[in-house]
């Protein structure tokens, strides 16, 4: 039900992309707020749909069920999805690769999709090919899951559908992926399940952009702010080095900031895989990684060094 926490700020979440969406206004009158949130909700919605490795006729759905037999059709916003991984795997030697749902369905973190052929052992993020023409083809059966870069993108979206005013501040959060557009800035509480005053970071973010992974964080707004923002859903995730297919062997949790909030959602894999190797990388996308190790301790790699 929509609610208004606090004077000025008006809030609401819904579920949607697999985990609880936060979308919060300061500045407008409550009417208008609510009005404009609505339609940040029915955006997200829409990229849920289409992007969805569980919905039956979702785009990821019916390419992983076809694309290997023939070229498919995608909206457009797939398609600039699959480009911005592309670019990211090729820009990562393949440590972000989204053919590495074979992998978490083998482990039992997805289901396996309906219909689809058997994927090739040896497939890779280089046997997609994206048409000028907006169609999609894979050269080898594989199949994709875009769970690590479509949540990003959806909060990207959103923003840019209600955030046309510089006076009023926006913050747009799917489980821990947030971004702020607007006036002022926004407190962030890293705080993870270390139990000691270093495995606290305090973060403003202001026209910006911070996606979080790691094997079960909590992401919470920092003092001031009115309500739990980027609570993380608590559940354990699998992280796929798409070099080796191997699950990451992570030692705890790591944030990327970037202008973009698909950006910093894919390059938090590729921190995780790679570690100081991604240091330039995160630099090429003027982004920076908070990476948090066994010691509780933050070390910061990328535009921050």
């Amino acid at each position: 039900m929509p609610s208004s926490s606090r004077p000025g700020r008006v809030e609401r979440a819904r579920p949607l992309l697999g985990t609880l969406v936060e979308i919060a206004c300061v500045g407008l009158p409550s009417e208008a707020a609510h009005a404009r949130i609505d339609a940040a909700f029915a955006v997200v919605a829409e990229i849920h749909g289409l992007m969805s490795f569980h919905t039956p006729d979702s785009d990821v759905t019916r390419l992983n069920q076809r694309a290997a037999a023939g070229p498919v059709e995608v909206d457009p916003r797939t398609r600039a999805v699959l480009a911005l991984a592309l670019e990211l795997a090729a820009a990562s030697d393949g440590a972000f690769d989204i053919t590495v749902a074979e992998r978490l369905v083998a482990w039992g973190r997805l289901p396996r999709p309906p219909a689809a052929p058997e994927p090739d052992a040896s497939a890779c993020w280089r046997d997609i090919e994206l048409s000028a023409d907006g169609r999609v083809r894979f050269h080898r059966p594989l199949w994709i899951d875009l769970g690590g870069i479509a949540k990003g993108y959806a909060v990207d979206r959103a923003i840019e559908r209600v955030a046309d005013d510089r006076v009023v501040r926006w913050i747009v959060n799917a489980g821990g992926d947030l971004r702020v557009a607007g006036q002022g800035a926004e407190p962030v509480l890293l705080q993870t399940d270390r139990p000691t005053a270093e495995g606290v970071a305090m973060l403003e973010l202001e026209d910006a952009s911070l996606a979080s992974s790691r094997d079960a964080p909590a992401l919470r707004a920092g003092p001031g702010a009115a309500a739990t923002l980027g609570s993380a859903t608590g559940e354990a995730a699998a992280h796929v080095d798409g070099r080796n297919r191997r699950a990451t062997a992570g030692d705890g949790f790591v944030s990327v900031v970037a202008q973009q909030c698909a950006v910093a959602d894919a390059l938090t894999k590729v921190v995780l895989a790679l570690r100081e190797q991604s240091a330039p990388l995160l630099r090429r996308n003027g982004a920076t990684a908070f990476l948090q190790g066994p010691d509780a301790r933050w070390r910061s790699l990328g535009n921050a060094t």
